[in-house]
């Protein structure tokens, strides 16, 4: 049986080419079409956008070269005619035709209507030897009047096919949700009018555009509701695909100065006092041969009380504690990895194992001595408590007692400007190579759901 793949590829801001330079001029041969025809037009270049609607077609060929590197950036934009969608892009293997295209494909958010590709390498010798075009590559923009895609947040609560990919009015259409395991079930369909549909399979005949999103439910699938839009602590025993929310864990504010000559003052606990340590060190072999503090007594700046906080990545790790961010209700579904590592310098503790009473940990750290302040989330902030009780899955704040001064209330700062600098928003982790579901990393695709450059791609067989 014949194996082919729909990936769905999007706009980047950059996807540079990198090679060792030979001092070769590389010609590039490469095609682009509408499919079918006729139910949209496309554009391709090697990096100019399309400066009006006219300089669309239904195919188009790019031909440029590049000195020194053999792959380069192929630019393709898609736009659909009136009544039908994108929903992605084909590139066929081998002899393969867009006609042979039957099978069903999975799609996390919207598609892009451009993208960014390595264009082929059509041959290592000097641009002078080429003549005329012969293309090397041809990507479809595909459209289609129905198409259907996971909720977000669910992508990896189970699969979606549908029989007829490219359809169009009156085809017969079916459409499928399958669990990705065990302990998952669907639920329903929801399609662009905001009717639920409960059939699975679910057949009908195509009338006009419409999108059917498929829900999933289970023990391992969370729905967190923002309401307006709001922070929520949040932490679990097992690891979490975050999907499209924002993401912040916070780091504690160095609460350091300069002294405006090149020394770097801070609070030492050793000595109690502000200043820095003059260490002198033997050259050859690096040995402390003194040291001598260097006591500050000019004037003591005011500190913000802020912490940053920070983007996170694609995939949240167990037992870490996390402040989340979103709007509306959103969908978490939870997996055992076992090839996690916990972040470094978080001061979030996450209560996965249970409820945790603040008033009975250790007012000190391990070494019995150093003072530890604990911090209960209040919906906007972090306030200083010596009581109270932390839910399960949710998470607490611990500073060191010697990181001095300690605010009573530690503010979370957000994409806008909190106190000396803005913090910037969050942007998506970019993971090159193919991965499975659990985290590890091959070769090649393998049947089910696989993380290509950071995408979902569900490979059918």
């Amino acid at each position: 049986m014949r194996k082919f793949y729909v990936f769905m590829l999007f706009a980047v801001l950059s996807l540079s080419a990198f090679a060792e330079g030979d001092g070769k001029y590389y010609w590039f041969y490469d095609k682009v079409e509408a499919a079918p025809t006729g139910k949209g037009v496309v554009y391709a270049s090697d990096g100019a956008e399309p400066a009006s609607d006219s300089d669309y077609a239904a195919s188009m060929e790019v031909k440029f070269n590049v000195y020194n590197y053999s792959f380069a950036p192929l630019h393709v934009w898609a736009k659909p005619a009136t009544g039908y969608q994108f929903i992605g892009w084909f590139t066929p293997e081998e002899d393969m035709t867009v006609n042979d295209l039957t099978m069903a494909y999975q799609t996390s958010t919207e598609p892009e209507t451009s993208l960014n590709v390595d264009a082929n390498q059509s041959s290592d010798d000097d641009v002078t030897e080429h003549y005329g075009f012969e293309p090397d590559a041809t990507f479809y923009a595909l459209f289609s009047k129905v198409n259907v895609k996971m909720a977000k947040g669910l992508e990896t609560a189970g699969s979606v096919e549908i029989s007829k990919l490219m359809n169009d009015t009156d085809d017969e259409v079916t459409i499928e949700a399958t669990p990705a395991e065990e302990g998952i079930k669907f639920e329903y369909w929801i399609n662009s009018k905001g009717e639920k549909i409960t059939q699975n399979p679910y057949k009908f005949t195509v009338k006009e555009m419409d999108t059917y999103t498929a829900y999933f439910s289970g023990d391992k699938i969370l729905e967190i509701d923002f309401e307006d839009g709001k922070f929520i602590p949040f932490s679990n025993a097992l690891s979490a695909a975050i999907g499209d929310l924002e993401g912040y864990r916070i780091i504690a504010v160095s609460q350091t100065f300069s002294d405006g000559e090149g020394n770097t003052i801070e609070f030492d606990e050793t000595e109690n006092a502000w200043g820095y340590w003059n260490i002198e060190t033997d050259p050859e072999t690096y040995e402390e041969i003194s040291r001598e503090f260097v006591k500050y007594t000019g004037e003591i700046p005011t500190f913000d009380s802020s912490y940053e906080v920070q983007p996170f990545g694609y995939n949240y790790n167990a037992t870490d504690g996390v402040i989340l961010h979103g709007t509306g209700k959103h969908f978490i579904v939870l997996y055992k990895d076992e090839f996690y590592t916990p972040w470094n310098n978080t001061f979030l503790i996450g209560t996965s194992d249970g409820p945790c009473d603040l008033s009975a940990l250790s007012p000190y750290d391990l070494d019995g001595t150093t003072p530890l302040n604990y911090y209960v989330f209040d919906g906007q902030d972090f306030v200083k408590t010596k009581t109270g009780v932390v839910p399960q899955n949710q998470c607490y704040l611990v500073l060191d007692g010697n990181q001095y001064p300690l605010p009573d209330k530690v503010v979370l700062a957000t994409s806008e400007a909190v106190g000396v600098e803005e913090v910037p928003a969050a942007q998506p982790v970019q993971f090159k190579g193919i991965y499975t579901i659990d985290g590890k990393q091959v070769v090649a695709p393998v049947k089910g759901i696989n993380i290509i450059d950071g995408r979902k791609v569900w490979v059918k067989e």
